[in-house]
C-alpha cells in the first residue's frame, strides 16, 4: 500500500502559539498532580489519615496508576480525534477535579479520587506530544518542540512541588506552633490557586489551540506501507525504547515520592519553606528545563538519538545511587542537578526516536507515545510501591539499588536498538 502524502508544505509561524498553550496547559497538571509530595507530612492529618501513614504515597501514585490504565487507548484516541479534543477534554478534567479537591479535603479517599480525575486529564494532554510535533512542526524541529513541551512538563513538576513547599507559612508537622486547622487553610489557599490557573489555561486552549494547519509543514517519506497497530508491536525497538522509560520514569517518580523520607533517613536536615527538600527538587527540575531544551537541539543538529539514550542512562543510574546514599548535602544538590540533566531531558529524543521508527511513523505516534508511557508510568507507579516496601527501618539502600540495576538494565538493551536520527532527518 502506498501511501501519497502533498507536495505542498509550509512552516507556520503559528505553531509556537499552539506548542505554548499546550504546555501550559500541561504545566498546570504537573503542578495540581505534585502540589502534595513535598509536604505529606503536614498534609496527612489533614487528609482524615493517622499520622504517618503510608498511604498518603498513593496521591503521588495516582497519576502512574492513570496512565497505566488508560494510557495505550488515549493514545491510539489522539492519532483519531487530533489535538483538540483529546488534550482540550483533559484539560476540562484537569480542572474540574482539580477545583473538586477544595471541597473534599478532609476525605482522604475522595481526594485519593479526585487526583486520579485530573490524571486521567494529564494523560490526555501528555499522549498528544508527538501528534502536536508531527502536525505542526518539520522534521528538524520535531525533537526540539517535544523538549519544550517536556520543558512546560517539567516547569509543573517544579511548581507543584517546590512552590507548594515554598508557599507553605505553617510550620512543619512536628514543629511548635503547627495545627491541624491552620495546615488546612494553607493548604486549600494552594489548591485555589491552582484551580484558578487550571480553569484560565482551559478558556485560553480551546481559543488559541488547532489540530493542524492547512498545509502540512514537512514532506514526509514516502511510505511503502502503511503502519500498523500488529506491526509496532512486533517491534523489537519499540519495547526496548518503552522499557527506557520503565526505568527512567521509575527512578524519577519514586525519588519524588520518597525525597522527604529518604533524605532524613541519611542525616541530612529537613527544613520548612526553602529547605533541602525543596531545593534538591528545584535543581533536579531546573537542570531537567535546560537539559529538555539542549539535548533535544543537539541531537536535531547532529542528527543522531541513540548516544544520547546511552550517556543518560549510564549518568542516570550513577547519579542515582550517588543521591540516594550521600549524607554531604552540597554533594546531594550537585548529583540532583547532574541527574535531572541527563535522565529527566532524553524523554523528547526517545519519544523522537519512537516517531522515526518504520513501524510508526507519524501515522502511530500517539499510540508509540502512549505505550511508552504506559510503561514509564508502570515504572513509576511500581517505584513508588517498591521503594516503600524494600525500605528496612528508615533506610532506602535496598530500594535505591533496585533503581540502579534497572537502569542498567535499560541501557544495556538501548545498545541493540538502530541509530534513527540520521536516515529521518536527510
Amino acid at each position: 500500500m502506498v501511501v501519497l502524502v502533498s507536495e505542498e508544505v509550509r512552516v507556520y509561524t503559528y505553531r509556537w502559539a499552539v506548542l505554548l498553550v499546550f504546555g501550559f496547559v500541561f504545566m498546570i497538571g504537573q503542578m495540581m498532580w505534585l502540589v502534595f509530595s513535598l509536604i505529606r507530612n503536614e498534609v496527612t492529618p489533614v487528609l482524615g489519615l493517622a499520622a504517618g501513614d503510608p498511604g498518603v504515597v498513593l496521591l503521588t501514585a495516582s497519576q502512574p496508576l492513570a496512565f497505566i490504565i488508560l494510557s495505550i487507548p488515549i493514545g491510539m484516541l489522539a492519532d483519531r480525534k487530533g489535538l483538540v479534543i483529546v488534550a482540550g477534554s483533559g484539560a476540562i478534567l484537569q480542572t474540574l477535579f482539580g477545583t473538586l479537591r477544595i471541597f473534599v479535603i478532609n476525605d482522604f479517599m475522595m481526594i485519593f479520587l479526585c487526583q486520579f480525575g485530573l490524571s486521567i486529564g494529564s494523560v490526555m494532554v501528555q499522549n498528544c506530544i508527538t501528534r502536536l510535533s508531527v502536525n505542526w512542526f518539520p522534521k528538524n524541529e520535531r525533537a526540539l518542540s517535544t523538549g519544550v513541551s517536556t520543558l512546560f512538563m517539567l516547569l509543573g513538576m517544579l511548581l507543584g512541588t517546590a512552590l507548594s513547599m515554598i508557599l507553605w507559612n505553617t510550620p512543619l508537622y512536628g514543629d511548635p506552633g503547627y495545627t491541624v486547622a491552620a495546615a488546612q487553610i494553607n493548604l486549600e489557599s494552594i489548591l485555589s490557586l491552582n484551580a484558578i490557573l487550571a480553569a484560565v489555561l482551559t478558556i485560553a486552549f480551546f481559543a488559541i489551540a488547532r489540530n493542524k494547519p492547512p498545509h502540512p509543514p514537512d514532506v514526509e517519506d514516502v511510505v511503502i506501507e502503511k503502519p500498523s497497530m500488529r506491526g509496532m508491536l512486533r517491534d523489537r525497538n519499540v519495547w526496548i525504547i518503552s522499557f527506557g522509560f520503565f526505568a527512567g520514569f521509575g527512578a524519577f517518580i519514586g525519588i519524588t515520592a520518597i525525597l522527604e523520607e529518604l533524605l532524613l533517613s541519611l542525616g541530612l536536615p529537613v527544613t520548612a519553606g526553602f529547605g533541602s527538600p525543596a531545593i534538591t527538587m528545584i535543581l533536579l527540575l531546573l537542570f531537567g528545563i535546560a537539559g529538555a531544551v539542549i539535548l533535544p537541539s543537539i541531537s536535531d543538529k547532529i542528527q543522531k538519538r541513540k548516544p544520547f539514550f546511552i550517556v543518560a542512562l549510564a549518568v542516570g543510574a550513577g547519579a542515582i545511587l550517588l543521591l540516594g546514599t550521600s549524607t554531604v548535602l552540597l554533594f546531594t544538590y550537585l548529583i540532583s542537578a547532574i541527574l535531572g540533566f541527563f535522565l529527566i531531558a532524553v524523554m523528547p529524543v526517545a519519544l523522537s526516536t519512537l516517531e522515526e521508527l518504520d513501524s510508526v511513523g507519524p501515522q502511530l505516534s500517539g499510540a508509540s507515545a502512549g505505550l511508552a508511557f504506559w510503561f514509564g508510568n508502570l515504572g513509576g507507579f511500581m517505584g513508588s510501591i517498591i521503594l516503600e516496601l524494600l525500605r528496612v527501618g528508615s533506610s532506602y539502600f535496598y530500594s535505591i539499588l533496585y533503581l540502579f540495576i534497572v537502569m542498567v538494565i535499560a541501557m544495556v538493551l538501548i545498545l541493540f536498538i538502530p541509530e534513527t536520527g540520521k536516515r529521518n532527518m536527510s
